[in-house]
């Protein structure tokens, strides 16, 4: 009988796991969305609004018609979607940079506290871990990497402390339940391959979002006040639009500091921080290269094409990211008076790379693709090339808007970060 036993066992064990993992699935994609390809050939609405039919033909006319047309534009993303950015804040070092890194660690290794201080508010505390080539080494620009399970899983090096504040329940897993995250959802889900970004020439500019603004409905209201907001009021900011204005407060340090005042500035963003890249991207001009993967619903997917998530089950589970309007449009998406087109256009003429994966429909990569397609015209207004790949399944790094798709489903895979770093390398161009 002791082969029942074994299987009474097995059995336990999966059922277990099962439990343990459900909280992790649900917030990256339904387990329902697993088992769908998405339509390399898309079809959907179109995209409301038109943003260049009305433009006139000569160039320089076009041009500053968008340029006149981009703050109504993005005054209207944050009114539907995101809520007000934050004001600026004064950007300023906070302590001396501590040396950190297991033996053998391969680059400079740093940690910077800095002090971001609101108007009329106290200071904040964001510490920096700053990852560059070893000295003499060109820097060929900078990653600007928020995280969320601290610095610790970020940079997978275990002389960091653990993080102080809050985190969420899958970022404590441990035993087998760990070593199964990988598997699933890429061994780049918590942070990046940080060699292959050195022998790249790239240094990291990694920080732990909770310090600023954690991904917690409950703790919402908090990060709210500490910015100076009413977290009462109807279009208080959701927790996107705060992430969008950390990385410029980062940005800030790194113009302040001279080892990067005139490197390129680079951001990636997976999932719910591919929404907030996107939303830096269009508020903040400094940003040279945006990587946005797998952003979806709110973030680089057109809405109302009935595949990806819809605004009704976003704002339930999690009504923090957003302002309350955004749910108002819950029960017919064809009202929603503007759509993600124009966020992605907003980034134009710099560099943006929308990444997605066949079979995360839930992330919704043909509206991701529709959406690219929509804002392409943005950036022939300023003489460069937009998308200049003909099909969702042909990555074309040599436009300045790309997308890109592999296998698999929802996570961040060496698939993911080869062509992340080819997209960025041709669009940083090497000046040491």
């Amino acid at each position: 009988m002791s082969w029942i036993i074994w299987i009474r066992r097995l059995l336990l064990l999966f059922g277990l796991l099962i439990v343990l993992l459900t909280g992790f699935v649900a917030a990256c994609t339904p387990a329902r969305h697993l088992l769908v390809t998405a339509d390399p050939t898309p079809n959907g609405p179109p995209p409301t609004p038109e943003l260049f039919t009305a433009l006139p033909e000569s160039i320089e006319l076009r041009r500053a018609g968008w340029e006149a047309e981009r703050p109504r534009l993005l005054a209207q993303l944050d009114e539907v979607f995101y809520g007000p950015s934050p004001p600026d804040a004064d950007v300023a070092l906070d302590g001396p940079a501590l040396e950190f890194g297991e033996a053998g660690a391969r680059g400079v290794r740093m940690l910077q506290p800095i002090a971001i201080t609101p108007p009329g508010q106290p200071a904040l505390s964001l510490t920096l871990a700053l990852v560059t080539p070893e000295a003499g080494q060109p820097v060929r620009g900078v990653f600007l990497l928020p995280n969320e399970c601290g610095l610790r899983a970020a940079l997978q090096d275990e002389s960091l402390p653990a993080p102080a504040r809050f985190t969420p329940g899958y970022c404590n897993a441990d035993g087998l339940l760990a070593d199964l995250i990988g598997p699933m959802f890429g061994d780049w889900i918590a942070g990046p391959p940080v060699d292959w970004l050195l022998e790249r020439g790239y240094a990291i500019a990694a920080w732990h979002e909770s310090e600023i603004a954690p991904d917690s409905a409950a703790l919402h209201d908090e990060s709210l006040e500490r910015l100076g907001f009413d977290p009462d009021a109807a279009d208080r900011p959701g927790t996107i639009s705060l992430w969008a204005w950390t990385i410029s407060r980062v940005a800030d340090a790194l113009r302040a500091d001279p080892r990067f005042s005139d490197k390129p500035l680079l951001t990636m963003g997976h999932s719910r921080r591919g929404k907030a890249v996107l939303l830096a991207a269009a508020r903040d001009e400094r940003l040279s290269v945006t990587i946005a993967h797998q952003a979806g619903t709110g973030g680089g997917a057109l809405h109302g094409d009935g595949v990806g998530e819809p605004i009704a089950a976003i704002t339930q589970s999690y009504p923090h990211w957003f302002v309350a309007e955004y749910a108002r449009y819950a029960n017919d998406e064809s009202r929603l008076p503007i759509d993600q087109h124009a966020l992605i256009a907003l980034a134009a003429p710099r560099a943006v790379l929308l990444g997605n994966a066949w079979r995360d429909t839930w992330a919704d990569p043909a509206g991701a693709w529709r959406a690219a397609q929509a804002a392409s015209p943005a950036w022939e207004i300023y003489g460069a090339a937009g998308l200049t790949q003909a099909r969702l399944s042909e990555l074309d790094v040599s436009g300045r808007l790309a997308a890109h798709m592999r296998t698999g489903t929802h996570g961040v895979t060496d698939a993911d970060w080869r062509a992340f770093l080819d997209f960025a390398d041709a669009h940083t161009p090497v000046t040491d």
